[in-house]
This record gives structure tokens, sequence and C-alpha cells, in this order.
């Protein structure tokens, strides 16, 4: 059974915030750009892998997705991880598009897309690097449990070669059609229980409880600017900058298009883009409002968890997974990925 649904990481979300809120110029960067569709190239390929493991008899699997523990004060990260009660199989994606050729002497992929020519880092020993995390993070519970790892290439597209041709490796690096053979031959190569359900149970809730996903800072990263950036809300029909709050909701002072929540997409926007926490200070400078109640009105009607009080009090952000999942674009554009056409 999957234990948690992917959704959207931190770094594809970030990136999402960051496009909603530069100006137009800036969007787009072409170094910004190659990276957020890498980031989402490498997430459709997830969700691709998700899908052909939910049509897998998976009864006694636990699956979850997108694992992020710590040891020795450093984090590994898991693609997606299976536990059974005869092994565990960490699943290590790549949705790499053109020829790939795996070189198992120089430990690197080469990615032959167009003119272009990439070494990529071994895939096999970053898999091989989380197992051994794995292993000693399990080591708290006693247990001796058979781990197990591949490389999936989700792009149906990739033509795959490995250069020395060594038939162990082909079963290392797989395509993601063929994932439900490779699982099945692990089920013959463990036919023996190692853990019972109740333990599967415990091990699977104590990653869920301490996985911590990675929240990246773009705007440190790319360097941008208060003049990069766009202050207060556009106006979705025309893009004026700002709208107005005019008696608890938004209009546009230019073609007078109204609006009611649209203050919630760039509170968000704010903790995903510069902190986990927002003031009734903070509040007004990010929508250009003056008063102080109406910011509290705002801020309340959200839900958000908060502590401290008064004047002190900070509004935290919601988990990751509670973020809204599409990319509405305010303006003229639909979608972020409209800006790259």
């Amino acid at each position: 059974m999957f234990l948690n649904e992917r959704k959207k990481p931190y770094v594809i979300l970030c990136y999402e915030a960051l496009f909603r809120n530069l100006k137009e110029t800036y969007r787009r960067n072409h170094k910004l750009i190659e990276d957020y569709k890498r980031f989402n190239a490498g997430y459709y390929g997830e969700k691709d892998v998700d899908y052909n493991l939910s049509l897998y008899p998976h009864k006694n699997f636990f699956i979850l997705h997108d694992i992020r523990l710590k040891i020795f004060n450093k984090h590994f990260q898991i693609d997606t991880l299976i536990i059974s009660k005869n092994f565990i199989c960490i699943l290590e994606i790549k949705n790499l598009a053109g020829e790939i050729e795996y070189d198992q002497e120089l430990h690197q992929l080469i990615q032959k897309k167009g003119d272009k020519v990439i070494a990529i880092k071994d895939p096999i020993l970053q898999a091989e690097s989380q197992r051994m995390q794995l292993n000693t993070w399990l080591q708290r519970f006693n247990l001796t449990v058979p781990i197990e790892t591949l490389v999936v290439s989700s792009n149906p597209s990739t033509i795959l070669r490995i250069k020395q041709n060594d038939p162990d490796i082909y079963r290392k690096i797989i395509r993601t059609e063929s994932l439900y053979l490779h699982l099945n031959e692990l089920v013959k190569k463990y036919p023996e229980n190692v853990l019972n359900k109740a333990q599967m149970k415990m091990i699977s809730e104590i990653i869920l409880n301490e996985n911590s996903p990675k929240h990246p800072d773009l705007i440190s990263k790319y360097n941008v600017q208060e003049q990069h950036l766009i202050k207060g809300i556009p106006c979705p029909a025309c893009g004026h900058i700002p709208m107005n709050l005019l008696y608890k909701k938004w209009a546009c002072p230019s073609c007078t298009t109204p609006g009611y929540k649209l203050h919630e997409r760039y509170i968000l926007d704010y903790f995903l883009l510069y902190n986990n926490t927002i003031t009734n200070k903070q509040c007004r400078e990010l929508l250009r409002i003056n008063s102080p109640k109406s910011s509290y009105t705002i801020l309340n009607s959200m839900n958000l968890q908060y502590i401290g009080k008064n004047s002190a009090r900070k509004y935290l952000s919601p988990n990751v997974n509670d973020f809204p999942q599409n990319s509405d674009f305010p303006g003229k554009y639909k979608s972020v990925f409209d800006i790259f056409d």
C-alpha cells in the first residue's frame, strides 16, 4: 500500500513561487528555466514510476515516497522506498532524455542529447550509498533486513546502453515497464519473512515522522534582489500592480476586476521563498496594505497555526504537502509553463 501520496516537493513549489513573483523581464533567465525543467522532469518521472507501482499487486508492500532522513547530522534522500516482510528495496529514479550510456569502469552516466554531452554521477553508486545509510539508520531497531537497490529509467524514449555490456548491470539499471519483473525476482530471491506486519508498520511510521523534506533557498541561490520582484498583488485580468483591498475584497484600480482570496497564494509564496513564519507587519508589507486589522483578518482566515500573542504573534507555514498543487499564474499567463513559450 502507498503510505504517503507523492506531491510536488519543496524545490518545485519554490521555483513556481519564484516565477509568480518575478517581474516578467527576469522570468526568462535561462539558468532558472533549465533548472526548473530538470527538477520538474524528475518529479514527473517519479510519478510515472508510481503509476506502474500502483498496478503491481503490492498488498504486502508498504511504499513510501520522497524520504529524507538524518544520520550523523547529515541527510540522505530516497525517491521511493518499498518495505516488505522479506526485503526492503530502494528505487533511484532517473528521467533522462536522449541517449544514455553507463560506464561501469568510470562510474558515470554519459547523456547525449542533441549536441550536448553531459557526464552524470553513477546512479548505482548513489543508490548503494543510500542503501548503506538506510542500513545504518535501521540499526536502531536491531533488525537485519536485506536491502536491494534498483535504478529506474523512467523516460520511455531514452536509449540506454551499458558500455561494458555487463549482464549484472542490466539487473541494476532498469526501465519502468520492467519494474514488476524485477520485484518478482526479489520476492523469489528472499522467500523468508524477516519482518512481521507490526514491524513493517512501526518502521514506516517512524520514517514518515522523521522525514524532513529539503526546503531550498532560491532567493539566495539566484541572487534575487528587491528590484527583480513584483510588489503587491497583480490583477489576474490586466496585470496591473498592485490591486487594492476594499471592504474585504481586492479590486483592480485599472480595470476594476474584483478578487476575494488573491492574497492566499502570495502569503503561501512568502513561506516558500522567504521564511516559514510571517508576522502581521510582514503580511502588510507583502500585500501593500496599511491596516493591521485587515492583515489580522486575512491571516486568521487562512487557518494558519501560530505562536506568540498580540504583536509578537507569528503565523506558521503549512506542511509541504498542504500547498496547492496547481501552478496558476496571475495576469496574462495561465500557468508557469506559459512563460517558456
